[in-house]
C-alpha cells in the first residue's frame, strides 16, 4: 500500500506590473489571504496564504498554510507549505509539511 498525496492547485502566475501586497509587521491576521500579485508578510497570519510569489520576512510569521509558485523564508512558519520553489535564509524557523 502506498500513500500518495495530492499535489495542490497552484496560483496562478502574476501578471506582468501585478501590485505588490506589503502586510506590515503590525498587522495580525486570522484568516486566509490571497493575491493575484506578490506578497510580503512582515507580521503574523493564521490561516492560508496564497498567492504566485509569497515572500515571508525575517519578522514575518504563518501559523497555518502557504501556497505559492516561489516562496522565500526569512520568518517563521508554523504549518503546512507547499511551493514549486522554496528559498529559506539563515534567519528562517520552519517547523512545516513541505509539498
Amino acid at each position: 500500500m502506498t500513500t500518495e498525496k495530492t499535489i495542490p492547485d497552484w496560483p496562478v502566475a502574476a501578471a506582468a506590473g501585478a501590485a505588490h501586497s506589503l502586510l506590515a509587521e503590525n498587522l495580525e491576521v486570522d484568516g486566509d489571504v490571497s493575491s493575484m500579485g506578490p506578497i510580503e508578510i512582515m507580521g503574523k497570519i493564521t490561516g492560508t496564504v496564497r498567492a504566485p510569489d509569497v515572500v515571508i520576512s525575517a519578522t514575518g510569521r504563518i501559523v497555518g498554510n502557504a501556497s505559492a509558485l516561489n516562496l522565500s523564508v526569512q520568518g517563521t512558519v508554523d504549518g503546512t507549505i507547499a511551493a514549486k520553489s522554496v528559498a529559506f535564509s539563515g534567519t528562517a524557523r520552519v517547523q512545516a509539511e513541505i509539498t
